[in-house]
């Protein structure tokens, strides 16, 4: 199972690297260095949540197991909230197209 998990990891993160490298060429270099530092913490982070999760619930420590999932999950969902901000996924202003209007 180990070794699953880690090839899936793999291929999540070049699919990762391939989705964002054309939406990360920004006008500014520190926007960019600032898109691929948190895609880089985000992986990681996700990462080791899902390794510790994975070998405490073998070994059967719920508690360890739950608070695993709530703390790295939601670390996780901030980074990637913030990173999809940062690439204008979420909240990018909608142009109002002034000639529609009588």
């Amino acid at each position: 199972m180990s070794t699953i998990l880690i090839f899936l990891a793999g291929i999540l993160f070049l699919a990762g690297v391939l989705f964002i490298k054309p939406r990360a060429k920004q006008d500014k270099i520190w926007k960019t260095v600032i898109i691929w530092t948190l895609y880089v913490i985000f992986f990681v982070i996700a990462c080791m949540g899902i390794s510790f999760v994975y070998i405490n619930a073998s070994v059967g420590h719920v508690k360890a197991t739950s608070t695993a999932i709530f703390l790295f999950g939601g670390i996780s969902l901030i980074l990637a909230v913030v990173l999809a901000r940062v690439l204008g996924f979420i909240g990018a202003k909608k142009k109002v197209n002034d000639s529609l209007q009588a």
